[in-house]
């Protein structure tokens, strides 16, 4: 009786102690970024070479006039493109798409944004799509920081999440929903695993595996982005490398507006441009058709 009384009391004790500790090493937003990016560590530039493959959605609805024929659904396939991604830390990115049908490149450099379509500027402004690149491209805590407050993410809070049966911190809203807009990091690895956000009506989660280091610059080599929880797009790392020297044009925003005319029709305006390939966040829409 009192060794039971005993090991109960020591049973006791120890869950105490390992509550009190896993409180007390639960670091606050600033001090887990900091603790990520030290990680996956912030090289001068780097490139890398990828292919795209973008769900893309074809296919007429019924209208009015066509009541009296059968409905036609809309067909999906991959569209697979190549695209080379340039990164010049801290705060500047460019990607180029290679194809024999689009020419598209668009430029993220200090919260100024330009994509350039066929020979025209066609948007100011970051598709919910292409904020996968937030935590590759910002490597430092107080810019990475911003930019989750930017893309919506409550940040004054970390909390344990688990995910596919890991362990992960996450910043974002308390409420214990898998859905909810923040940034899982994985426990061990310290590694950011998934990031999700709700951006001009859409929710998109990204999520990042496989990661690969050169040198002691770590990137994942598989990204998956979903929009609301179908899968929109994959990407596949096919190389990268660690690079500096890149010239300042690459990423100079006023430039490249100077240089290239202002498209009629911009994201902006909600419009889309035909005749070409959908610019990635225009084609959200008719995904989204696909679905409803």
């Amino acid at each position: 009786m009192v060794r039971q009384k005993i090991l109960t009391f020591v049973y006791a004790v120890f869950c105490i102690l390992l509550a009190g500790n896993g409180e007390a090493f639960v670091p606050q937003t600033p001090h887990l970024l900091q603790l990520m990016v030290q990680k996956i560590r912030r090289p001068a530039g780097m490139v890398v070479h990828q292919t795209r493959n973008v769900m893309d959605v074809s296919g007429k609805e019924a209208g009015p006039e066509t009541t009296t024929e059968p409905e036609t659904k809309p067909e999906t396939k991959m569209v697979e493109v190549d695209e080379k991604l340039v990164y010049l830390f801290p705060g500047k990115f460019r990607s180029d798409i290679f194809s024999d049908t689009v020419s598209r490149f668009y430029v993220e450099s200090d919260s100024q944004f330009v994509k350039v379509a066929d020979g025209r500027v066609v948007s100011l402004k970051k598709s919910p799509v292409d904020f996968y690149t937030d935590p590759l491209l910002y490597r430092d805590h107080e810019s990475l920081l911003k930019q989750l407050v930017l893309a919506g993410v409550d940040t004054k809070g970390v909390t344990f999440k688990r995910l596919d049966n890991k362990i992960c911190y996450f910043i974002g809203p308390s409420l214990n929903q898998n859905e909810s807009t923040g940034l899982w990091i994985e426990k061990t690895t310290l590694f950011p695993v998934r990031y999700v956000i709700e951006k001009d009506g859409w929710k998109v989660a990204f999520h990042y595996e496989n990661w690969q280091r050169v040198s002691r610059t770590w990137y994942p080599m598989q990204i998956t982005i979903f929009v609301d929880n179908q899968v929109f797009a994959k990407i596949d790392v096919k190389q990268f490398e660690l690079e500096s020297g890149f010239p300042a044009v690459l990423f100079d925003v006023n430039h490249i507006q100077g240089q290239y005319p202002a498209g009629t029709r911009t994201q902006e305006k909600g419009a889309k441009v035909p005749g070409r390939f959908d610019e990635l966040d225009t084609q959200i829409e008719n995904f989204r058709k696909l679905y409803e």
